[in-house]
């Protein structure tokens, strides 16, 4: 059973995809459902293409939401189990090589090609919250303060990254919050696949993605990140520009630029980027 995590996000996809591949199968849908649901999810995507557009954002709201974890749950989500999860997707046999770190989707394929697994860093825990609004930051960090430190209690080698995108996001952050977590070591789980699987002389690919973000720290291992790469730039979400004050006017926000905590400084990118672990 998957634990906690998104179906919807890179990482999951990624190795689910890559996952089916290497049991010789195929990979429909995102989230990998059973292929016997495949066409009823064509049928609901069909109905849903007819609906009108704030139907439609309702519709995908709340199918997001359906996969967030109840905060009060958050001391049971623990990510050594998501690491367990990951390499039982895998066939058991061994392999001449093992890749380790951050989502690629060029290198997926790259793995699928060489028919070698992936264990990725990152993964997203939706987090199932109402109240702060989408071009509300402050409020969202407020709210995930308690929430962050119930999390990191539970897992001490992992660092957290929240992040808050109200422009690629917006409708999924009204329902609930991103809370992404890096592996910072690689924990049990990973440490037995390798073992177990890896050809003797085999190789361990590490994938370090390099993209930067600025960041504000709210504790030793509790990031916040606004905005994310795509469509606006760091400087717009953090200084605004005439591209926002047009976007947040199709909205009818109540204001014409965000307001953010800070950045004090740039570090991995909270879905991309490679967290280098620092020695204990």
């Amino acid at each position: 059973m998957k634990p906690y995590i998104a179906d919807f996000d890179s990482a999951a996809g990624m190795l689910r995809a890559l996952a089916n591949y290497l049991h010789g199968e195929d990979f429909p849908l995102l989230g990998a459902l059973p292929r016997w649901r495949a066409p009823d999810m064509k049928v609901i995507a069909t109905v849903v293409n007819w609906l009108p557009n704030n139907l439609k954002e309702q519709v995908y709201i709340w199918s997001g939401w359906s996969e967030a974890v109840a905060p009060r749950k958050l001391h049971h989500a623990n990510t050594n189990k998501v690491a367990e999860w990951v390499v039982s997707l895998y066939p058991k046999r061994t392999y001449p090589a093992v890749a380790i770190g951050s989502s690629n989707g060029a290198l997926t394929h790259l793995w699928a090609a060489l028919g070698i697994p992936w264990l990725p860093q990152t993964f997203l825990i939706p987090v199932a919250r109402s109240g702060p609004q989408p071009d509300e930051p402050f409020e969202d960090v407020k709210w995930a303060e308690r929430w962050a430190a119930v999390f990191l209690k539970a897992n001490p080698d992992v660092q957290l990254h929240h992040m808050h995108d109200p422009n690629q996001d917006r409708l999924m952050i009204q329902r609930m919050a991103y809370f992404r977590f890096k592996q910072l070591r690689l924990g049990t789980a990973y440490e037995q696949f390798l073992v177990q699987t890896l050809q003797p002389g085999g190789t361990i690919f590490i994938v370090e993605c390099g993209l930067k973000w600025p960041t504000t720290r709210f504790g030793e291992r509790h990031i916040f990140q606004f905005g994310a790469l795509g469509g606006a730039t760091s400087d717009e979400y953090h200084h605004g520009g005439e591209r926002v004050e047009d976007y947040l006017r199709r909205y009818h926000a109540r204001r014409t630029a965000w307001e953010a905590p800070a950045p004090d400084c740039d570090r991995p990118e909270a879905e991309w980027g490679f967290r280098a672990a620092t020695p204990r």
